[in-house]
């Protein structure tokens, strides 16, 4: 007999302002992207469901809270808050602003004070702007083996890694 287990999990969508974490939530949500940059003021909390079939072919139905928190410094009591009973966290990034990379360990320490030490992954959004990038993917990958962290080139405007990302996140949650 085929097992449904349901699962509730809280993920952030954390990193500066402008790397497009709102925007990479509708792609995968809503499967939609617009260009116009949309200020996330406080945060934003969405809801997604995701099926994942076991091996033994039990069935876990997951349903992500995916919190969109604003990157904006001056904002730090909010998005601490915000972080209170997450389960995992996306860091993003921008390929083509290099001081986004260089401060992926600034929210990943920030998130594991509240948190406590949970699963990350980075994001390193706008990959669809190939001949911008701003820093190499050696030093992603240095980065991100430093945080101790997977990542994923993706681009909210054409999907590339999106779907990926979150089925990845899931997998760790579960």
């Amino acid at each position: 007999m085929v097992e449904i287990k349901e699962l509730k999990r809280k993920i952030c969508l954390i990193g500066d302002w402008g790397v497009g974490k709102t925007s990479l939530i509708r792609k995968f949500v809503l499967d939609q992207f617009d260009d116009k940059y949309i200020v996330t003021l406080g945060t934003k909390v969405t809801k997604k469901r995701i099926k994942f079939k076991k091996n033994n072919g039990d069935i876990i139905d997951l349903n992500l809270v995916i919190w969109d928190i604003m990157g904006q410094e001056e904002f730090k009591k909010i998005q601490k808050s915000a972080y209170r009973g997450a389960h995992a966290a996306f860091i993003v990034c921008d390929i083509t602003r290099k001081e986004t990379l260089d401060n992926l360990s600034r929210w990943r320490n920030e998130i594991f004070k509240i948190a406590g030490i949970i699963p990350i992954i980075i994001l390193v959004n706008k990959a669809d702007l190939r001949g911008q990038e701003n820093f190499s993917l050696d030093e992603l990958a240095k980065t991100a083996l430093e945080l101790k962290a997977k990542h994923y080139l993706t681009s909210a405007k054409n999907g590339q890694n999106v779907e990926a990302a979150f089925k990845a996140i899931g997998l760790k949650l579960i």
